[in-house]
């Protein structure tokens, strides 16, 4: 009774509208209608955890992490509790590097639904949509996370291929893992098949 459903949020489709839901039933909000064919775009956490990642519910969701702080999250899913500060530089500085590479994938992809280049101009949208293909890959490469509802999801879906199963971002999550030292909790390539 005290849940939002998606058909609660009809009315707000008649202008562009951006969703993020971070919720154990976020899945609700995979097939949304979209009655006014303005550009819609709805982020979606994943439903389950694995048992060897930290619940830390009470603070906020590890989806929620890696739209805020990508690098923090990441380290969590790793299990790092600190990172000296030199590196955690280096890392930042890495990352908007694969932030910049992830960004040119999304506009250079000629199968992405166009409702997320509609909100591709404004910065903090950007942002946050680049930082969810950064989570989707890592979370994919990561050994812990094998069950489907342990990734995010998306409506309208991304293509895969152009983004989060690119073999260049797959290659830099990689890379980060190495930089931190806990490369040994990824896999070499994505197991999931689609």
């Amino acid at each position: 009774m005290h849940c939002l459903h998606p058909g609660d949020l009809f009315p707000f489709t008649r202008k562009p509208l951006f969703i993020i839901v971070d919720s154990s039933n976020s899945t609700a909000y995979k097939n949304f209608t979209n009655l006014f064919g303005q550009p819609l775009v709805c982020l979606l956490s994943p439903t389950t955890y694995p048992k060897g990642v930290q619940d830390q519910s009470q603070r906020g969701s590890l989806f929620t992490l890696f739209l805020y702080s990508p690098l923090l999250a990441f380290s969590s899913v790793c299990g790092l509790n600190s990172v000296r500060a030199g590196l955690w530089e280096r890392a930042q500085e890495f990352l908007r590097k694969v932030y910049r590479d992830i960004g040119q994938m999304i506009t250079r992809s000629r199968t992405i639904d166009q409702a997320f280049l509609q909100f591709f101009g404004d910065e903090f949208l950007r942002l946050l949509l680049i930082r969810f293909v950064f989570c989707s890959a890592a979370l994919r490469l990561h050994k812990l996370f094998r069950e489907s509802q342990s990734f995010p999801e998306s409506y309208p879906e991304l293509p895969k291929k152009d983004t989060v199963e690119s073999g260049l971002l797959q290659k830099h999550v990689l890379e980060l893992a190495a930089m931190l030292d806990v490369r040994n909790l990824f896999w070499e390539e994505s197991q999931e098949t689609y």
